[in-house]
Order: structure tokens, then C-alpha cells, then sequence
């Protein structure tokens, strides 16, 4: 993380989708260090979202927790409703939620339902809300969405089938999102994490693997919810203000294009 903060996004409002733990809360509050107003989306864990908005404040900038399920249309728009009224129009969208739990249980091909259920769900946690923060942004000639996937997408190691293929599909979404978007000046982009050690993790306590994850990184360490979260921030912000349609893996090196 950069210990050197600017206010890269002073006077902006943005909106974190599963904002109350890991990567979500991360990003949240390294926007919110960065100048944004922030509205930090959760799920069933208000104390976690509230914690997340006093750090935030503590920091000097307005942030709420807005609470809803963002498979749900109907609670999708409710809780950007409540950001807007409390905030104003969302200039900075980050859709970090999965949507759902976990649904993995064997091999590609003999879960196919499980699969396509775990795309289903990513997908509509992502579009739902794309769908009700573009109208302003279009409007206004201006906006950033940033999309968290995952390099399993992308990897030719071995993956979890399921978020594999849901977040490929969510990168698909985004470069559709990028084309139509972008004669209105909003600009679509996705931060690929590889493995963060966070408390949804599951390898996070098997040292042995993380070593081997260590050995197989270029720059010899994994990333932390800080490194993603800062990534995130540099593309809401200005000083990309001419990237549309890019993957960018936040992995250390494990993937190179």
C-alpha cells in the first residue's frame, strides 16, 4: 500500500459492492482516503460495514453503509437509491460482491448446474447495479466502474471451476460494458486479484501452499487487500482517464500478457 495519500478523488461519490470485509472494505477505505465519499454495500454483517465507515470518516471523508443484496433488483435499487440521497449520484462504481455462497462441489464436468448457477449469480450482482448507476453517468459525460474478478479467470494453472468461469464471464461483461459506455465518457475496467489472504480465504491457513504461491510469484510475495485496493483507485481515477476495457491482474507476476 502507498503510505503517501493524495486526494485523488476529492469531491467524488462512490459506491463498494460488498464493502464490509476483505477486498471490499480495503478498497472502500482506500477511496475514502483518496477524497471519495463513500457508500460501503453489505450484505448481513452491519457491524463490519460500520466499522468500515468510521474508518473512513476518520480519515476525513463522509462514507455510509447501505445494506442489500445486489442479486435482488429490487434491493439493488433501493440501496443505490440510499447512497444517492445520502451522498449524491455515484461517479465511482466498484463491484467487488461474488454473489452467492459458494456452490463448487467437484469436477467441471460433473457440476454443470453448480457452475452455471455461480455465473448466474456474479452476473447479476454486476449488472444490476451497472444498470442503475449508468443512466447519471452518462449524463454527466463521466464515471469509473471498476469490476474485482480473479486471475483464475485467466490462469492456465489449476483453478475453482466455478469462479473461473464466473468471472470470466464478468470480464466478457466488462469489455461489452467498455464498448457501449464509452462514447458517454464512462469508463469500464476490471482488477484481477490472484490469491489474497483475507478471513474468506481458505487457504489462508495452509502455510505450505502459501509458500509454494510465494515460490511461484515474481516478486516473491502475495498480495494484500491494500495492493488491490490502491489498484482500484488509481482506475477511478484521472490519472487514468484514457483506460477502458483493460484486465489488469494484481498477482505479482503470476500472469503476464
Amino acid at each position: 500500500m502507498n503510505d503517501t495519500v493524495g486526494r485523488l478523488l476529492e469531491g467524488r461519490t462512490a459506491l463498494v459492492t460488498g464493502g464490509s470485509r476483505g477486498i471490499g472494505a480495503a478498497t472502500a477505505r482506500a477511496l475514502g482516503r483518496n477524497g471519495a465519499s463513500v457508500a460501503v454495500n453489505y450484505l448481513s454483517n452491519r457491524q463490519a460495514a460500520t466499522d468500515v465507515v468510521h474508518s473512513i470518516e476518520l480519515d476525513g471523508s463522509k462514507a455510509v453503509a447501505v445494506q442489500g443484496d445486489v442479486c435482488d433488483p429490487h434491493q439493488a435499487a433501493e440501496l443505490v437509491w440510499q447512497a444517492g440521497e445520502l451522498l449524491g449520484d455515484i461517479e465511482i462504481l466498484v463491484c467487488n460482491a461474488v454473489g452467492g455462497p459458494p456452490v463448487f462441489r467437484g469436477t467441471a464436468l460433473d457440476s454443470g448446474h453448480e457452475i452455471q448457477a455461480r455465473a448466474d449469480a456474479q452476473l447479476r450482482a454486476t449488472l444490476n447495479v451497472c444498470r442503475l448507476v449508468a443512466p447519471a453517468m452518462r449524463a454527466a459525460r463521466s464515471g469509473s466502474i471498476v469490476f474485482v474478478g480473479s486471475s483464475e479467470s485467466r490462469s492456465s494453472g489449476p483453478v475453482v471451476a466455478d469462479i473461473a468461469v464466473a468471472k470470466a464471464a464478468q470480464d466478457a461483461l466488462m469489455c461489452v460494458l467498455a464498448a457501449e459506455l464509452g462514447p458517454a465518457g464512462v469508463r469500464v475496467n476490471t482488477v484481477a486479484p490472484g490469491f489474497v489472504p483475507t478471513d474468506g480465504s481458505a487457504a489462508s491457513g495452509r502455510p505450505a501452499l502459501l509458500d509454494a504461491l510465494i515460490e511461484a510469484t515474481p516478486l516473491r510475495r502475495i498480495a494484500q487487500a491494500e495492493d488491490v485496493a490502491d489498484a482500484i483507485v488509481a482506475l477511478s481515477s484521472d490519472l487514468t482517464r484514457h483506460i477502458t476495457g483493460a484486465y489488469l491482474p494484481v498477482d505479482g507476476g503470476q500472469i503476464m500478457h
